[in-house]
């Protein structure tokens, strides 16, 4: 499996996205918990740095992840998914929270856009990072 060669490409208080440019990969991750309107503005940060640089695979690290409004969780089923559908994203990978109420809130989103046939992409959840990026990186 290639070994990660991480550069920092956007980093707040809020959030942090990384990428290997020769892998075609970005990582995403949430520092802490921020109201719906930061956390739309950190998603639309992150779509554009994987549009940028063309990420065929994403890792979101949503471990330190907000409870998400109704209007947010529509925007994210109705709306972000689907966004990476017309990018050249081929995997996701959702390292979860272990708050069960953000974890189920997380995956009900997926689940909606999923139903409505909006990701042309495949999409995992887990537990553990490490799990993620060899699900990422196998081939």
């Amino acid at each position: 499996m290639p070994t990660l060669q991480l550069t920092t490409v956007y980093s707040s208080d809020n959030f942090k996205i990384e990428a290997d440019d020769g892998l075609a990969y970005v990582r995403t991750e949430w520092l802490r918990p921020l109201n719906d309107d930061q956390f739309v503005a950190e998603t639309m940060r992150a779509y554009d740095v994987i549009t940028e640089k063309q990420a065929e695979r994403v890792l979101v690290n949503a471990q330190q992840v907000s409870v998400l409004g109704p209007e947010t969780k529509d925007w994210l089923s109705n709306t972000y998914y689907s966004l990476f559908s017309r990018t050249s994203l081929k995997k996701m990978a959702r390292v979860m929270p272990d708050n069960l109420f953000k974890k189920l809130a997380l995956a009900s989103v997926v689940a909606r856009a999923d139903a409505a046939g909006e990701i042309s992409y495949q999409i995992q959840d887990f537990a553990s990072e490490d799990e993620a990026v060899h699900w990422l990186l196998e081939e």
